[in-house]
Protein backbone atom coordinates (compact mmCIF):
# COMPACT_ATOMS: atom_id res chain seq x y z
CA UNK A 1 0.00 0.00 0.00
CA UNK A 2 2.88 2.51 0.61
CA UNK A 3 5.08 1.58 -2.19
CA UNK A 4 1.39 2.72 -4.35
CA UNK A 5 0.66 5.36 -2.58
CA UNK A 6 4.13 7.53 -3.08
CA UNK A 7 3.96 5.87 -6.74
CA UNK A 8 1.14 7.97 -6.70
CA UNK A 9 2.66 11.16 -5.42
CA UNK A 10 5.77 10.33 -7.30
CA UNK A 11 3.30 10.42 -10.45
CA UNK A 12 1.79 13.52 -9.74
CA UNK A 13 4.85 15.64 -8.70
CA UNK A 14 6.26 14.55 -12.20
CA UNK A 15 3.34 16.20 -13.91
CA UNK A 16 2.78 19.35 -12.08
CA UNK A 17 6.75 20.17 -11.99
CA UNK A 18 7.54 19.10 -15.76
CA UNK A 19 4.53 20.02 -17.41
CA UNK A 20 2.70 22.39 -15.31
CA UNK A 21 4.27 25.75 -17.29
CA UNK A 22 3.18 24.17 -20.74
CA UNK A 23 -0.05 23.50 -19.23
CA UNK A 24 -0.62 26.85 -18.25
CA UNK A 25 0.37 28.27 -21.27
CA UNK A 26 -1.88 25.80 -23.45
CA UNK A 27 -4.58 27.19 -21.44
CA UNK A 28 -4.13 30.94 -21.59
CA UNK A 29 -3.77 30.17 -25.72
CA UNK A 30 -7.51 29.23 -25.37
CA UNK A 31 -8.68 31.33 -22.81
CA UNK A 32 -8.13 34.43 -25.65
CA UNK A 33 -9.09 32.53 -28.41
CA UNK A 34 -12.68 32.18 -26.37
CA UNK A 35 -12.46 35.60 -25.71
CA UNK A 36 -11.87 36.72 -28.73
CA UNK A 37 -15.01 34.49 -30.48
CA UNK A 38 -17.22 36.08 -27.70
CA UNK A 39 -16.27 39.30 -28.99
CA UNK A 40 -17.56 38.95 -32.77
CA UNK A 41 -20.90 38.32 -31.08
CA UNK A 42 -21.29 41.50 -30.07
CA UNK A 43 -19.98 43.24 -33.11
CA UNK A 44 -22.07 45.88 -34.64
CA UNK A 45 -24.64 45.93 -30.90
CA UNK A 46 -24.94 49.14 -29.01
CA UNK A 47 -23.75 47.59 -25.61
CA UNK A 48 -20.97 46.60 -27.26
CA UNK A 49 -18.64 49.26 -24.89
CA UNK A 50 -20.37 47.42 -21.80
CA UNK A 51 -20.18 43.91 -23.25
CA UNK A 52 -16.20 44.30 -24.06
CA UNK A 53 -15.46 45.60 -20.95
CA UNK A 54 -16.87 43.41 -18.56
CA UNK A 55 -15.17 40.42 -20.80
CA UNK A 56 -11.34 42.11 -20.72
CA UNK A 57 -12.27 42.33 -16.36
CA UNK A 58 -13.50 38.72 -16.19
CA UNK A 59 -11.03 37.49 -18.25
CA UNK A 60 -8.30 39.54 -17.23
CA UNK A 61 -7.59 40.24 -21.33
CA UNK A 62 -6.97 43.42 -23.28
CA UNK A 63 -9.03 43.56 -25.86
CA UNK A 64 -8.64 45.80 -28.71
CA UNK A 65 -10.86 46.15 -32.29
CA UNK A 66 -9.70 47.70 -34.76
CA UNK A 67 -11.65 48.95 -37.86
CA UNK A 68 -11.17 51.77 -40.12
CA UNK A 69 -14.02 54.36 -38.66
CA UNK A 70 -13.23 53.12 -35.04
CA UNK A 71 -11.38 51.65 -32.67
CA UNK A 72 -11.64 49.92 -28.62
CA UNK A 73 -9.37 49.50 -26.35
CA UNK A 74 -9.95 48.38 -22.68
CA UNK A 75 -8.02 47.15 -19.46
CA UNK A 76 -6.05 50.31 -18.76
CA UNK A 77 -2.25 50.18 -19.38
CA UNK A 78 -2.25 46.98 -21.49
CA UNK A 79 -0.28 45.73 -24.59
CA UNK A 80 -2.51 46.06 -27.58
CA UNK A 81 -2.51 49.74 -26.56
CA UNK A 82 0.45 50.48 -27.14
CA UNK A 83 1.33 48.96 -30.45
CA UNK A 84 1.28 51.66 -33.54
CA UNK A 85 -0.30 51.50 -36.43
CA UNK A 86 2.20 50.05 -38.90
CA UNK A 87 2.45 47.01 -36.02
CA UNK A 88 -1.06 46.78 -36.21
CA UNK A 89 -1.32 46.86 -40.40
CA UNK A 90 1.95 44.15 -40.31
CA UNK A 91 -0.55 41.99 -37.61
CA UNK A 92 -3.63 42.42 -39.94
CA UNK A 93 -1.23 41.26 -43.27
CA UNK A 94 -0.48 38.41 -41.20
CA UNK A 95 -3.32 37.21 -39.91
CA UNK A 96 -5.13 37.63 -43.78
CA UNK A 97 -2.75 35.42 -45.05
CA UNK A 98 -3.65 32.94 -42.93
CA UNK A 99 -6.42 30.19 -44.47
CA UNK A 100 -9.08 31.04 -41.09
CA UNK A 101 -8.04 34.92 -41.25
CA UNK A 102 -7.24 34.17 -37.54
CA UNK A 103 -3.49 33.66 -35.97
CA UNK A 104 -1.79 33.41 -32.42
CA UNK A 105 1.09 35.51 -32.00
CA UNK A 106 3.47 33.28 -28.92
CA UNK A 107 6.47 35.35 -29.29
CA UNK A 108 5.38 38.74 -30.21
CA UNK A 109 8.74 40.96 -29.45
CA UNK A 110 6.78 44.03 -29.45
CA UNK A 111 5.55 44.67 -26.53
CA UNK A 112 8.38 43.89 -24.64
CA UNK A 113 8.87 48.36 -24.57
CA UNK A 114 5.64 48.61 -22.87
CA UNK A 115 5.75 46.05 -20.61
CA UNK A 116 9.55 45.17 -19.85
CA UNK A 117 8.07 43.29 -16.84
CA UNK A 118 6.20 40.59 -18.62
CA UNK A 119 8.50 37.92 -19.61
CA UNK A 120 5.97 36.40 -22.77
CA UNK A 121 2.65 38.27 -24.01
CA UNK A 122 0.41 35.94 -26.17
CA UNK A 123 -1.66 37.28 -28.58
CA UNK A 124 -4.77 36.70 -30.93
CA UNK A 125 -5.80 38.37 -33.60
CA UNK A 126 -9.16 37.61 -35.53
CA UNK A 127 -10.39 39.21 -39.06
CA UNK A 128 -14.05 39.29 -39.09
CA UNK A 129 -16.39 41.02 -41.70
CA UNK A 130 -19.76 43.70 -40.56
CA UNK A 131 -21.19 45.32 -43.71
CA UNK A 132 -18.65 44.24 -46.17
CA UNK A 133 -15.63 46.03 -43.88
CA UNK A 134 -13.09 43.98 -42.44
CA UNK A 135 -12.57 44.42 -39.10
CA UNK A 136 -9.79 43.01 -36.75
CA UNK A 137 -10.52 41.82 -33.18
CA UNK A 138 -7.34 41.41 -30.94
CA UNK A 139 -7.11 39.90 -27.34
CA UNK A 140 -3.56 39.76 -25.73
CA UNK A 141 -2.86 37.78 -22.39
CA UNK A 142 0.55 38.09 -20.05
CA UNK A 143 2.10 34.96 -19.35
CA UNK A 144 3.27 35.24 -15.66
CA UNK A 145 6.84 32.73 -15.13
CA UNK A 146 5.45 29.82 -13.00
CA UNK A 147 9.15 28.61 -11.63
CA UNK A 148 8.04 30.18 -7.80
CA UNK A 149 5.21 28.52 -8.38
CA UNK A 150 6.89 24.95 -8.97
CA UNK A 151 9.16 25.50 -6.50
CA UNK A 152 6.13 26.40 -3.96
CA UNK A 153 4.78 23.07 -5.43
CA UNK A 154 8.01 21.08 -4.69
CA UNK A 155 8.46 22.03 -1.58
CA UNK A 156 4.44 21.19 -0.70
CA UNK A 157 4.97 17.88 -2.70
CA UNK A 158 7.07 17.32 0.50
CA UNK A 159 5.66 17.82 3.26
CA UNK A 160 2.42 16.39 1.78
CA UNK A 161 4.53 13.18 1.02
CA UNK A 162 5.56 13.09 4.82
CA UNK A 163 1.70 13.53 5.99
CA UNK A 164 0.66 10.66 3.56
CA UNK A 165 3.55 8.67 4.59
CA UNK A 166 2.73 8.53 8.48
CA UNK A 167 -1.02 8.61 7.50
CA UNK A 168 -0.52 5.18 5.43
CA UNK A 169 1.51 3.60 8.22
CA UNK A 170 -0.98 4.35 10.47
CA UNK A 171 -4.33 2.90 8.04
CA UNK A 172 -2.22 -0.61 7.44
CA UNK A 173 -1.88 -1.19 11.07
CA UNK A 174 -5.30 -0.21 11.59
CA UNK A 175 -6.10 -2.39 8.56
CA UNK A 176 -3.83 -5.20 9.91
CA UNK A 177 -5.78 -4.92 13.24
CA UNK A 178 -9.59 -5.27 11.59
CA UNK A 179 -9.04 -6.98 8.66
CA UNK A 180 -5.59 -8.57 8.22
CA UNK A 181 -5.41 -10.49 11.65
CA UNK A 182 -9.05 -11.99 11.39
CA UNK A 183 -8.20 -13.27 7.75
CA UNK A 184 -4.84 -14.87 9.19
CA UNK A 185 -7.07 -16.63 12.12
CA UNK A 186 -9.55 -18.17 10.56
CA UNK A 187 -7.04 -18.97 7.45
CA UNK A 188 -5.03 -20.78 10.66
CA UNK A 189 -8.05 -22.09 12.83
CA UNK A 190 -9.46 -23.51 9.35
CA UNK A 191 -6.38 -25.75 8.69
CA UNK A 192 -8.18 -27.73 11.58
CA UNK A 193 -12.06 -27.73 9.78
CA UNK A 194 -11.36 -31.67 8.08
CA UNK A 195 -10.64 -32.92 11.27
CA UNK A 196 -14.11 -30.95 12.96
CA UNK A 197 -11.96 -28.86 14.92
CA UNK A 198 -12.76 -25.52 13.91
CA UNK A 199 -12.91 -22.95 16.78
CA UNK A 200 -15.05 -20.00 15.79
CA UNK A 201 -14.64 -18.73 19.64
CA UNK A 202 -11.24 -17.60 18.53
CA UNK A 203 -11.88 -15.45 15.68
CA UNK A 204 -13.06 -11.66 17.01
CA UNK A 205 -13.64 -9.32 14.11
CA UNK A 206 -15.69 -6.39 14.17
CA UNK A 207 -16.50 -6.86 10.16
CA UNK A 208 -19.61 -8.02 9.39
CA UNK A 209 -17.90 -10.24 6.31
CA UNK A 210 -15.92 -12.05 8.15
CA UNK A 211 -17.98 -12.11 11.25
CA UNK A 212 -20.36 -14.12 8.71
CA UNK A 213 -17.71 -16.16 6.92
CA UNK A 214 -16.72 -17.24 10.66
CA UNK A 215 -20.41 -18.12 11.39
CA UNK A 216 -20.29 -20.18 8.23
CA UNK A 217 -17.16 -21.96 9.02
CA UNK A 218 -18.30 -22.84 12.22
CA UNK A 219 -21.64 -24.42 10.97
CA UNK A 220 -19.79 -26.30 8.28
CA UNK A 221 -17.57 -27.48 11.12
CA UNK A 222 -20.29 -28.63 13.08
CA UNK A 223 -21.68 -30.54 10.04
CA UNK A 224 -18.48 -32.18 9.76
CA UNK A 225 -18.39 -33.38 13.28
CA UNK A 226 -22.31 -34.67 12.67
CA UNK A 227 -21.04 -36.28 9.86
CA UNK A 228 -18.29 -37.80 10.95
CA UNK A 229 -19.99 -39.05 13.87
CA UNK A 230 -22.62 -40.60 11.83
CA UNK A 231 -20.06 -42.55 9.77
CA UNK A 232 -18.78 -44.27 12.90
CA UNK A 233 -22.15 -45.08 13.57
CA UNK A 234 -22.90 -46.32 10.33
CA UNK A 235 -19.86 -48.76 9.97
CA UNK A 236 -20.50 -49.81 13.38
CA UNK A 237 -23.83 -50.49 12.33
CA UNK A 238 -22.68 -52.15 8.92
CA UNK A 239 -20.11 -54.06 10.71
CA UNK A 240 -23.34 -55.48 12.82
CA UNK A 241 -24.97 -56.28 9.81
CA UNK A 242 -22.56 -57.98 8.29
CA UNK A 243 -21.14 -59.52 11.41
CA UNK A 244 -24.70 -60.99 12.40
CA UNK A 245 -25.50 -63.11 8.95
CA UNK A 246 -21.47 -63.98 8.83
CA UNK A 247 -21.72 -65.61 12.28
CA UNK A 248 -25.09 -67.34 11.41
CA UNK A 249 -23.74 -69.02 8.08
CA UNK A 250 -20.54 -70.35 9.60
CA UNK A 251 -22.51 -71.45 13.16
CA UNK A 252 -25.19 -73.30 11.22
CA UNK A 253 -22.59 -74.30 8.28
CA UNK A 254 -20.09 -75.95 10.88
CA UNK A 255 -23.32 -77.40 12.50
CA UNK A 256 -24.30 -79.20 9.59
CA UNK A 257 -20.69 -80.61 8.59
CA UNK A 258 -20.02 -82.19 12.28
CA UNK A 259 -24.00 -83.16 12.96
CA UNK A 260 -25.13 -84.72 10.06
CA UNK A 261 -28.49 -85.04 11.65
CA UNK A 262 -29.13 -81.17 11.75
CA UNK A 263 -28.67 -81.45 8.07
CA UNK A 264 -32.69 -80.56 6.59
CA UNK A 265 -34.49 -78.09 5.28
CA UNK A 266 -35.23 -75.49 7.89
CA UNK A 267 -31.20 -74.97 8.76
CA UNK A 268 -30.55 -74.46 5.17
CA UNK A 269 -33.01 -72.18 4.95
CA UNK A 270 -31.20 -70.35 7.45
CA UNK A 271 -27.96 -70.38 5.93
CA UNK A 272 -29.72 -69.11 2.76
CA UNK A 273 -31.57 -66.31 4.45
CA UNK A 274 -28.81 -64.94 5.63
CA UNK A 275 -26.83 -65.07 2.66
CA UNK A 276 -29.49 -63.40 1.06
CA UNK A 277 -29.65 -60.67 4.03
CA UNK A 278 -25.97 -60.14 2.99
CA UNK A 279 -26.27 -59.55 -0.23
CA UNK A 280 -28.86 -57.24 -0.05
CA UNK A 281 -26.98 -55.32 2.72
CA UNK A 282 -24.04 -55.32 -0.18
CA UNK A 283 -26.22 -54.12 -3.24
CA UNK A 284 -27.45 -51.11 -0.88
CA UNK A 285 -24.26 -49.99 -0.31
CA UNK A 286 -22.64 -50.20 -3.59
CA UNK A 287 -25.69 -48.55 -5.02
CA UNK A 288 -25.10 -45.38 -2.69
CA UNK A 289 -21.78 -45.30 -3.51
CA UNK A 290 -22.66 -45.30 -7.10
CA UNK A 291 -25.42 -42.31 -6.14
CA UNK A 292 -22.28 -40.83 -4.54
CA UNK A 293 -19.28 -40.99 -7.37
CA UNK A 294 -20.93 -40.84 -10.69
CA UNK A 295 -24.98 -40.98 -10.15
CA UNK A 296 -27.41 -43.97 -10.88
CA UNK A 297 -28.76 -44.50 -14.50
CA UNK A 298 -32.50 -44.77 -14.42
CA UNK A 299 -33.89 -46.78 -17.38
CA UNK A 300 -37.63 -46.04 -17.40
CA UNK A 301 -40.19 -48.12 -18.89
CA UNK A 302 -44.21 -48.43 -18.70
CA UNK A 303 -45.83 -50.34 -15.67
CA UNK A 304 -49.54 -50.28 -14.56
CA UNK A 305 -49.51 -49.33 -10.83
CA UNK A 306 -52.27 -52.23 -9.91
CA UNK A 307 -49.19 -54.62 -11.77
CA UNK A 308 -46.46 -52.63 -9.65
CA UNK A 309 -48.03 -52.85 -6.30
CA UNK A 310 -49.20 -56.46 -6.89
CA UNK A 311 -45.23 -57.77 -7.44
CA UNK A 312 -44.15 -55.64 -4.61
CA UNK A 313 -47.20 -57.50 -2.19
CA UNK A 314 -45.93 -60.96 -3.23
CA UNK A 315 -42.76 -60.50 -2.33
CA UNK A 316 -43.92 -60.37 1.68
CA UNK A 317 -47.38 -62.27 1.32
CA UNK A 318 -45.55 -65.59 2.16
CA UNK A 319 -43.36 -64.01 5.24
CA UNK A 320 -46.31 -62.04 6.38
CA UNK A 321 -48.51 -64.90 6.27
CA UNK A 322 -46.14 -66.76 8.47
CA UNK A 323 -45.52 -64.24 10.97
CA UNK A 324 -49.20 -63.61 11.45
CA UNK A 325 -48.77 -59.85 10.20
CA UNK A 326 -51.91 -58.35 8.33
CA UNK A 327 -50.07 -57.36 4.94
CA UNK A 328 -53.14 -55.73 2.56
CA UNK A 329 -52.81 -53.72 -0.92
CA UNK A 330 -55.10 -51.29 -2.08
CA UNK A 331 -54.69 -49.84 -5.77
CA UNK A 332 -57.07 -47.08 -5.51
CA UNK A 333 -55.28 -44.76 -8.38
CA UNK A 334 -55.18 -47.03 -11.07
CA UNK A 335 -53.37 -45.85 -14.17
CA UNK A 336 -50.06 -46.05 -15.67
CA UNK A 337 -46.47 -44.68 -14.91
CA UNK A 338 -43.44 -44.42 -16.24
CA UNK A 339 -40.06 -45.26 -13.95
CA UNK A 340 -37.10 -47.45 -13.35
CA UNK A 341 -39.69 -50.35 -12.31
CA UNK A 342 -36.43 -52.08 -10.42
CA UNK A 343 -35.58 -49.19 -8.94
CA UNK A 344 -38.90 -47.84 -7.72
CA UNK A 345 -39.21 -51.58 -6.39
CA UNK A 346 -36.43 -51.46 -4.62
CA UNK A 347 -37.70 -48.02 -2.83
CA UNK A 348 -41.04 -49.80 -1.99
CA UNK A 349 -39.71 -52.92 -0.57
CA UNK A 350 -37.30 -50.27 1.65
CA UNK A 351 -40.41 -48.93 2.58
CA UNK A 352 -42.28 -52.27 3.78
CA UNK A 353 -38.64 -53.31 5.44
CA UNK A 354 -38.65 -50.38 7.84
CA UNK A 355 -42.15 -50.88 8.34
CA UNK A 356 -41.40 -54.68 9.68
CA UNK A 357 -38.83 -54.08 11.43
CA UNK A 358 -39.95 -51.02 13.41
CA UNK A 359 -43.43 -52.84 14.24
CA UNK A 360 -44.17 -54.54 17.55
CA UNK A 361 -47.58 -54.31 18.48
CA UNK A 362 -49.47 -58.10 18.77
CA UNK A 363 -51.52 -57.10 15.33
CA UNK A 364 -49.12 -55.68 13.08
CA UNK A 365 -50.68 -54.03 9.93
CA UNK A 366 -49.19 -52.67 6.39
CA UNK A 367 -51.06 -51.94 3.77
CA UNK A 368 -49.10 -51.00 0.11
CA UNK A 369 -51.75 -49.05 -1.76
CA UNK A 370 -52.11 -45.98 -4.47
CA UNK A 371 -54.33 -42.86 -4.18
CA UNK A 372 -55.07 -40.12 -6.50
CA UNK A 373 -53.61 -37.23 -4.77
CA UNK A 374 -53.73 -33.53 -6.79
CA UNK A 375 -53.74 -35.19 -9.98
CA UNK A 376 -50.49 -37.23 -8.78
CA UNK A 377 -50.48 -40.88 -8.11
CA UNK A 378 -49.69 -40.93 -4.28
CA UNK A 379 -47.96 -44.58 -3.66
CA UNK A 380 -47.59 -45.33 0.03
CA UNK A 381 -46.93 -47.75 2.41
CA UNK A 382 -48.78 -47.64 6.17
CA UNK A 383 -48.10 -49.32 8.83
CA UNK A 384 -49.47 -49.45 12.82
CA UNK A 385 -46.47 -49.04 14.09
CA UNK A 386 -44.46 -47.42 16.73
CA UNK A 387 -44.51 -44.22 14.53
CA UNK A 388 -42.05 -41.19 14.66
CA UNK A 389 -41.53 -38.54 16.48
CA UNK A 390 -42.06 -34.93 15.20
CA UNK A 391 -38.59 -33.66 15.86
CA UNK A 392 -37.30 -37.17 13.98
CA UNK A 393 -39.11 -37.12 10.73
CA UNK A 394 -36.36 -34.56 8.90
CA UNK A 395 -33.62 -36.75 10.47
CA UNK A 396 -34.73 -40.16 9.01
CA UNK A 397 -33.70 -39.89 5.66
CA UNK A 398 -30.50 -38.85 6.28
CA UNK A 399 -27.89 -42.07 5.54
CA UNK A 400 -25.85 -42.06 8.80
CA UNK A 401 -29.11 -41.30 11.28
CA UNK A 402 -31.01 -43.76 13.24
CA UNK A 403 -33.96 -42.93 15.52
CA UNK A 404 -33.12 -46.14 17.96
CA UNK A 405 -29.32 -45.35 18.58
CA UNK A 406 -29.11 -48.81 20.03
CA UNK A 407 -28.18 -50.71 17.26
CA UNK A 408 -30.63 -53.48 16.81
CA UNK A 409 -30.87 -56.64 14.28
CA UNK A 410 -33.30 -55.72 11.63
CA UNK A 411 -35.74 -58.48 10.15
CA UNK A 412 -35.28 -57.82 6.46
CA UNK A 413 -33.43 -55.19 4.53
CA UNK A 414 -29.51 -53.57 4.87
CA UNK A 415 -30.76 -50.78 7.79
CA UNK A 416 -29.96 -48.31 5.37
CA UNK A 417 -33.20 -48.39 3.24
CA UNK A 418 -34.35 -45.07 3.74
CA UNK A 419 -31.45 -43.06 2.98
CA UNK A 420 -31.26 -45.25 -0.34
CA UNK A 421 -35.13 -44.64 -1.28
CA UNK A 422 -34.17 -40.90 -0.76
CA UNK A 423 -31.45 -41.27 -3.25
CA UNK A 424 -33.86 -42.86 -5.90
CA UNK A 425 -36.61 -40.71 -5.37
CA UNK A 426 -34.48 -37.62 -6.07
CA UNK A 427 -32.72 -39.24 -9.01
CA UNK A 428 -36.43 -39.82 -10.65
CA UNK A 429 -37.43 -36.01 -9.50
CA UNK A 430 -40.25 -37.04 -7.31
CA UNK A 431 -41.71 -35.43 -4.33
CA UNK A 432 -41.86 -37.80 -0.97
CA UNK A 433 -42.61 -37.82 2.24
CA UNK A 434 -43.64 -39.15 5.54
CA UNK A 435 -46.70 -38.85 7.67
CA UNK A 436 -46.64 -40.16 11.38
CA UNK A 437 -48.05 -39.64 14.84
CA UNK A 438 -45.63 -41.60 17.79
CA UNK A 439 -47.24 -45.02 18.60
CA UNK A 440 -49.87 -44.86 16.24
CA UNK A 441 -48.69 -45.06 12.47
CA UNK A 442 -46.32 -44.15 9.70
CA UNK A 443 -46.98 -43.86 5.80
CA UNK A 444 -44.26 -43.14 3.59
CA UNK A 445 -45.31 -42.00 0.26
CA UNK A 446 -43.90 -40.32 -3.30
CA UNK A 447 -46.39 -38.95 -5.83
CA UNK A 448 -45.89 -39.32 -9.69
CA UNK A 449 -47.43 -38.82 -12.47
CA UNK A 450 -49.87 -41.35 -13.94
CA UNK A 451 -52.09 -42.17 -17.18
CA UNK A 452 -55.55 -42.99 -15.88
CA UNK A 453 -57.50 -45.84 -16.89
Amino acid sequence: MLAFVLTVIGLVYFVQTNFLDDFYKTQKQKAIQNVANSVTQFIGDEDIDEEIEHISMTNEVCVRIVSNNEEYCYTGACTLRGLDLNTINRIAGEVIATENQEKLFDDFHYQRRFDEKAEDVYIFAKMVTYNNEKIMIMVSSGITPLNATISTLKSQYLLITAIIIVATIFLALILSYFIIRPIKDINNESKNLSHGAYDGERIRTGSLEFAQLNDTLVVANEDIQKADKAKKELLGNVSHDLRTPLTMIVGYGEMIRDLPEENNEENINVIIDEAKRLSCLVDDLIDISKIDTAGLELHKEKINVSQLLTEVYHQYDKYCEVQDIDLEMKAEAEGEIEVDVKRIKQILYNFVNNSLNYNNKEKQKIIIGSEDHNGLCRIYVYDNGEGIKTEDLDKIWDRYYKVDKEHKRHHIGSGIGLSLAKELLEAHGLKYGVESEYQEYTRFYFDVEYKKV
